[in-house]
């Protein structure tokens, strides 16, 4: 078996990479990404189109008695393995290579139930993910405004579900005026029609709000709004577009 390397300096260069990876840049331009922790470890080894690059694990003696199983490719001091594992989980840090994310075409009609989301929170993102994940969203189209899907912070608040549920690219938010993509886009929006009570058509290309900035004011052909099921409590818009998705759902079985 190889011996993992030890890394104890900052100005390594691997090291240097692993904490560009903190950041949306870092991830953009190495096309890896970090993932804390056995669990999400085992469940993303199941996507055909994610591999695991590297392994790395503290100097501690707990750790190094797992390095036959792990097939672990760093030990790392202390001191810069707490600098990575910023949620402090404890458990060995993978590096993986992060999917392809293709350009969506917004001009074609929506087929099924897709996801317009502009949202830059990694938090509310992965948050939302996972819900479309669990109501079959048949793609998340992500607009530019939205953080990076393999920012750290989206990861770990998705549970893993960004590296199962289909990601497409979309254009700005400003975009979405141009007639021949407005057309086919319904709004999540406070003034729409009640999302249990209104007739979902089957294919619908859904535009979530971003938290305190909602949607634009463009003419859009349909709106849906939960405020008529709870108006009195304030919701986020990851809250809100989980709502919605549950309600479309219930017209429309997978």
């Amino acid at each position: 078996m190889v011996q993992p390397r030890l890394i104890s300096s900052r100005q390594n260069p691997q090291f240097k990479r692993w904490t560009s990876l903190l950041e949306t840049q870092g991830v953009r331009t190495h096309q890896q990404c970090l993932v804390a922790g056995t669990k999400l470890q085992n469940e993303i080894t199941q996507i055909l189109e994610t591999s695991i690059c590297e392994i790395l694990i503290p100097q501690s003696h707990e750790m190094r008695e797992s390095l036959s199983v792990l097939g672990v490719n760093f030990v790392l001091s202390n001191e810069l393995y707490h600098a990575l594992d910023v949620f402090g989980t404890k458990e060995p840090l993978f590096v993986c290579t992060t999917p392809s994310i293709p350009h969506f075409d917004l001009t074609q009609p929506p087929r099924g139930l897709e996801i317009l989301c502009p949202i830059g929170d990694p938090g509310n993102l992965g948050a939302l993910l996972r819900s479309c994940r669990a109501f079959g969203a048949r793609t998340v189209i992500l607009l530019r405004e939205a953080v990076h899907p393999f920012h750290p912070k989206v990861i770990r608040a998705s549970s893993g579900a960004v590296f199962a549920q289909s990601l497409n690219q979309g254009c700005s938010i400003t975009e979405l005026s141009n007639s021949e993509v407005l057309k086919w886009i319904s709004a999540l929006d406070m003034k729409g029609a009640n999302v249990a009570t209104e007739s979902w058509p089957q294919h619908v290309r859904l535009l979530m709000g971003e938290e305190g900035v909602g949607i634009p004011s463009y003419d859009f052909p349909q709106r849906f709004s939960i405020t008529q099921i709870h108006s009195s409590i304030p919701l986020n818009a990851t809250v809100a577009s989980s709502i919605a998705l549950h309600a479309y759902r219930q017209q429309h079985r997978q």
